[in-house]
């Protein structure tokens, strides 16, 4: 334990920016494949559920307790079996990884002995579901939480996953903007928004982990199973309203027209793949005071092979085509909208596919890498960016290098379900 906390400590301290990222944030980047690897940062929000040996839900209380090194990076969720883990954000991919993999393994070093993490993004096992398996803290928001559980099952709010937020380092939030002509950082961000919405199945394709569900989830329709991601199909984690993505004020005032005519609660029940952020601050008109400082990405599967929930090749993928999205042609705002709606239709298709089977989107999935890999190729982009484009393109190809069809052949957990 004490050696653990030990290698946190050390990997917090070098979360500071060494000389080449002040470097950076000082100077003006002069190539893409630069920016890429020192200056799209990454920040991860990684949820997971405690369950017993037996693989039920832990009906242990929040672990308060813990090492002061590791709390401020756990918070309580809606659930009181279930934890988030909110990492510091840096663009440098394998820190990431090891950063966030020494909190999330010294965390569960530090759990009762009955306890351990749940490593899916489905629930576990569901013999009993009950409103009393909702945290009652914190106190201000547990009405909330009640209400929500009865406007959706509880099964599928259970639904666990990794949200990767990212942003331009500012040197090289200038560096784009100049190359591109966006009037501002807001208008790169929402064209950015724009095509990771029309782009979701991509993810749901490559990374989609959640090929069925346990005993107790599912209480009416049950799609034919498997299928790539159960949690980002419509019979996942829930969603309401479909978002405007056509610019700030849009984005803002549909969310507040749709808690006005109460389609939702508050703001934080807006359960779109792709959120406009304005730093820590939860309130959306936040964003025309302060403007858009990340955005989140919503619709990752917990990856089951290891402890962070989420790979270096994932994080570099993401990374890429923050660039690549970012030189590709500005949407026709008169048809964005009928596009996006196509685009979640695609989606839900996508995650509903066998695993087995070649995907609908393969084609247009092998065309995007193909040309992400071309301009990766004559940007410079690194060597292991160069490598996780691949592998994402091998997967477009071969479904049986997806991570739901490899959960499925190998996951032991879903055999007996």
């Amino acid at each position: 334990m004490a050696k653990t906390l030990r290698k946190l400590l050390q990997l917090t301290s070098d979360a500071n920016p060494n000389q080449s990222e002040v470097f950076l944030m000082t100077t003006p980047c002069l190539t893409l494949g630069q920016i890429v690897a020192e200056a799209v940062n990454v920040g991860l929000e990684v949820e997971k559920m405690r369950v017993t040996p037996q693989s039920l839900l832990s009906a242990a209380p929040f672990p308060d307790d813990l090492e002061p090194a590791l709390s401020h990076f756990v918070t309580r969720e809606f659930f009181t079996a279930q934890l988030e883990f909110t990492l510091p954000a840096t663009p440098k991919v394998a820190q990431n990884i090891r950063h966030g993999t020494a909190i999330i393994q010294a965390v569960a070093e530090q759990l009762p002995a009955e306890d351990c993490l749940w490593p899916y993004s489905c629930p576990p096992l569901l013999p009993q579901v009950s409103p009393a398996l909702i945290s009652p803290y914190p106190e201000h928001s547990y009405p909330y939480r009640q209400q929500l559980s009865r406007l959706y099952p509880l099964p599928r709010l259970m639904n666990t996953g990794v949200h990767i937020n990212f942003s331009f380092q500012p040197a090289a939030l200038s560096f784009i903007l100049a190359e591109t002509a966006f009037v501002d950082a807001d208008a790169l961000y929402v064209h950015l928004a724009q095509y990771f919405m029309l782009h979701h199945w991509v993810f749901t394709y490559l990374f989609g982990a959640t090929p069925a569900a346990l005993t107790g989830y599912f209480t009416e329709e049950t799609p034919p199973l498997p299928v790539r991601s159960l949690r980002n199909s419509r019979f996942g984690f829930p969603r309401n309203i479909a978002g405007d993505y056509a610019s700030v004020p849009r984005y803002v005032a549909r969310i507040q027209v749709a808690i006005e005519a109460g389609q939702l609660m508050k703001a934080g029940q807006y359960y779109e793949p792709v959120r406009l952020k304005s730093g820590a601050n939860k309130n959306p008109e936040h964003l025309l005071e302060a403007g858009i400082s990340h955005l989140e990405l919503r619709g990752f599967d917990l990856n089951p092979f290891t402890p962070l929930g989420v790979t270096a090749d994932q994080l570099r993928l993401v990374q890429s085509l923050a660039l690549y999205f970012a030189y590709q042609p500005r949407l026709n705002a008169e048809t964005l909208a009928a596009n996006l709606a196509a685009a979640r239709q695609l989606n839900d298709r996508v995650a509903l596919e066998d695993p087995h089977a070649p995907s609908e989107c393969q084609k247009a999935g092998v065309a995007l890498l193909t040309s992400l890999a071309a301009f990766a190729a004559q940007h410079d982009f690194p060597a292991a960016y160069q490598s996780s484009i691949q592998a994402a393109l091998k997967a477009f190809e071969d479904s049986t290098q997806t991570l739901a069809y490899q959960i499925w052949q190998q996951a032991p957990v879903f055999a007996t379900r």
